[in-house]
């Protein structure tokens, strides 16, 4: 007796692109990930931004000292980034209330001992946010060696779990996308996060005169519900 040949499975048909769609990209993976963690954030949040323009002039010469003076013996010019996430972590052991988050009920404000900075780091797989542990007790040789072995992990896709969690305040820097100033989310379960735009010289009035100093932007994005814009 012959044997019962199954039929071939039909090919799927693929749906068709509603008209004028040129591509559809599936929201899975990291970018699922991003989406589903920003959508949260802004639902969920007390969301507002404070801008405030600063002189850059002496921080750019404290950079410009210091890649001269440590660069070859380090093996890395200490960056922009880095002495940023050292002044924020120091900020953040003397301002502790924006070091926080909202407890899990939803009922109290969690003031957390360890200050774990994130700092966004823009990837072939989209967003990540790199957390160094402990950041305002590194000096910044150490911040900067650590810092730089996270992005290098997160870029090649070989991030362990605690490179990318734990985070309990966030830097995102777009200076050098030539951003001057935006409205960053911030990363949950955080109270805040801060933006720094693009240092540009500009002509400011310093003691009744105009003069030209590099300026920058930063936009500081807090949870109202965790805290007030005075002390922010």
């Amino acid at each position: 007796e012959p044997k019962a040949v199954s039929a071939p499975p039909e090919a799927k048909a693929e749906t068709p692109l509603p008209e004028g769609v040129s591509e559809r990209v599936p929201l899975k993976g990291v970018r699922g990930v991003i989406a589903r963690r920003m959508a949260e954030s802004v639902q969920t949040t007390a969301r507002v931004t404070l801008v405030a323009e600063v002189d850059a002039t002496e921080f750019v010469a404290l950079r410009e000292r210091l890649k001269a003076d440590f660069a070859e013996e380090w093996g890395f010019a200490p960056g922009y980034n880095d002495l940023l996430a050292l002044i924020v972590a120091n900020a953040l052991r003397e301002f502790p209330f924006m070091n926080a988050r909202l407890s899990a009920d939803g009922e109290a404000i969690e003031r957390l001992k360890a200050v774990n900075l994130g700092m966004a780091v823009d990837t072939d797989r989209g967003l990540l946010v790199t957390v160094i542990r402990d950041a305002d007790k590194l000096g910044l040789r150490e911040f900067g060696t650590e810092f730089r072995a996270l992005v290098e992990r997160a870029r090649a896709g070989k991030s362990m779990p605690d490179d990318l969690s734990g985070g309990t305040f966030t830097i995102t820097n777009l200076g050098m996308y030539r951003v001057d100033a935006f409205t960053p989310i911030m990363n949950l379960p955080e109270a805040a996060i801060l933006g720094v735009g693009r240092i540009i010289p500009k002509p400011v009035v310093k003691e009744d005169e105009v003069v030209i100093r590099k300026m920058t932007t930063l936009s500081l994005a807090f949870d109202h519900r965790l805290t007030d814009g005075a002390p922010a």
